[in-house]
């Protein structure tokens, strides 16, 4: 599990995830040559793309094994068998790799995920299962990736990033649903906050433990658990009525 010592002490630089935004955004160092052979309109070359996904399954690799704060450029290049003038045509350093990586991995999730659709005002189960699915398939086909991002010897601006993935789409569901947040008996921040940190965990846990369960069991489980609650969930039921408001 993520503890306190990893939000110190696993990347040793201030306010990662706010560096993750930022630099995610900035362009990698631009040769003759790189420019050249990777870009043809908006297309990027195969071998580029394939010389970049080596070097992130490098990393990948390699954070498990000795964590992000040790491993250095002439690992992640021994590990991907490519030289380091290979890897620098690409990334000005690990960071930028890494940034790079997570934002790519957001956003093949978020392209690969549309919106659920209304079914008289109400959410769409079926949609919402179709969404989970499509979410937990991203998951189990870039396992490594989120083994080494959310393990032991992980990344911790990668929760926070994927949190915010979690909260902001399911606004953006709700919005594009009932054209504004609903209201409830729980102001909707607590309830989109519970969502997303919720969901992080279950799919930090489903991934460490090999997922125990198939996409289609946990698709099933989860689409319960929203549909329930927790207390119905687990059998049990709710009397509002007693609660102490003291």
């Amino acid at each position: 599990m993520l503890t306190k010592r990893h939000f110190v002490d696993k990347i040793n630089i201030q306010n990662l995830y706010a560096l993750v935004k930022y630099e995610s955004r900035c362009h990698v160092v631009n040769t003759t040559e790189i420019t050249k052979m990777s870009t043809k309109g908006n297309r990027i070359d195969p071998r580029v793309r394939r010389t970049r996904q080596l070097l992130r399954q490098a990393l990948m690799d390699l954070i498990p094994e000795k964590g992000y704060n040790a491993i250095t450029v002439q690992d992640i290049t021994d590990q991907a068998t490519l030289n380091r003038a290979t890897f620098y045509l690409h990334y000005r350093d690990k960071d930028d790799l890494l940034y790079k990586g997570m934002l790519e991995v957001l956003d093949e999730l978020t392209a690969s995920n549309p919106l659920p659709v209304a079914e008289a005002g109400k959410l769409s189960i079926d949609e919402t299962w179709k969404t989970i699915e499509h979410e937990l398939i991203h998951v189990a086909n870039n396992l490594s990736f989120y083994q080494a991002m959310l393990g032991e010897n992980g990344v911790w601006g990668f929760a926070h990033m994927l949190h915010d993935y979690i909260y902001e789409n399911t606004e953006q569901r709700l919005i594009s649903i009932f054209g504004e947040l609903p209201k409830g008996p729980v102001p909707i921040e607590i309830v989109l906050a519970y969502i997303a940190f919720a969901y992080v965990g279950i799919i930090q846990w489903w991934v460490e433990e090999d997922m125990p369960y198939s996409v289609e069991e946990m698709a099933d489980n989860l689409v319960k658990l929203y549909a329930l609650g927790i207390y119905r969930a687990i059998g049990l039921e709710a009397d509002l009525n007693g609660m102490r408001r003291d």
